[in-house]
């Protein structure tokens, strides 16, 4: 049987990711934030907004028009989505959040792969192809349900979202360096988390697949926390 395209794939991708964000649909409610924090309704806003930029970045792949603008200060944008959002009701937010996963999955579909394999339009993204922003984005849903568990407590879930956006990796892109980046993105969770044994297991085989990571790991701030183990400084040697 002839393997899917990659057009056939980000759309599988973002299928899974549009299940998988029904977590954060079913949270979502006119809570007011606690001070500091944000609430559900938040961060679906903000997830919303970057799958509209993503939307636009593959019409502009595929039709030529100027890449949307996006500010260089990534903290100043959220900012402003932020304030955007911050006064519309649950129900507004949770509509323009599916309405979002349409206008992806429509981009994605009317592109070819020969589209989906162009250079990424913005110069900071320089080897970039313009297909990775669409598993990009999947990965930012899984960081912020992995955030939001933390904030809550709930460690169990939100090693549940990074395991599921592993698999879904591993499943959909299997290509070495791939699973290298993506099992290279878990050693950084359970760093962060505090469980040491089983971020080195992931870094180990990360640098299996993908030796060009040791360089990354070399003066990543994620791994600030174990820069001093032992086993972590005999994996990432020269």
């Amino acid at each position: 049987m002839e393997s899917p395209g990659l057009r056939q794939l980000l759309l599988e991708t973002i299928a899974a990711a549009r299940e998988r964000e029904h977590e954060f649909l079913a949270l979502c409610d006119d809570s007011p934030p606690e001070p500091g924090l944000w609430t559900v309704k938040d961060h679906l806003a903000h997830l919303t907004a970057w799958r509209i930029n993503v939307a636009q970045l593959l019409d502009s792949g595929r039709t030529g028009p100027e890449a949307p603008r996006m500010d260089e200060d990534v903290q100043a944008s959220n900012a402003r989505v932020y304030a955007a959002n911050k006064d519309k009701t649950a129900d507004v937010v949770k509509s323009n959040a599916r309405a979002a996963y349409d206008r992806l999955e429509a981009a994605i579909a009317a592109c070819s792969d020969e589209d989906l394999l162009k250079p990424h339009p913005r110069p900071r993204s320089a080897g970039v192809a313009l297909w990775q922003t669409v598993p990009g984005h999947v990965h930012h849903l899984a960081e912020h349900l992995m955030f939001w568990h933390l904030e809550q407590g709930n460690e169990e879930a939100a090693e549940a979202a990074q395991l599921w956006v592993h698999g879904l990796d591993r499943a959909q892109f299997p290509e070495p360096k791939s699973v290298a980046a993506s099992t290279y993105d878990l050693g950084c969770f359970y760093v962060h988390i505090g469980h040491e044994d089983e971020a080195l297991l992931r870094f180990k085989l990360a640098f299996e697949l993908d030796p060009s990571l040791k360089k990354l790991a070399q003066t990543d701030p994620g791994l600030e926390r174990i820069r001093k183990h032992p086993e972590l400084a005999a994996l990432i040697a020269p």
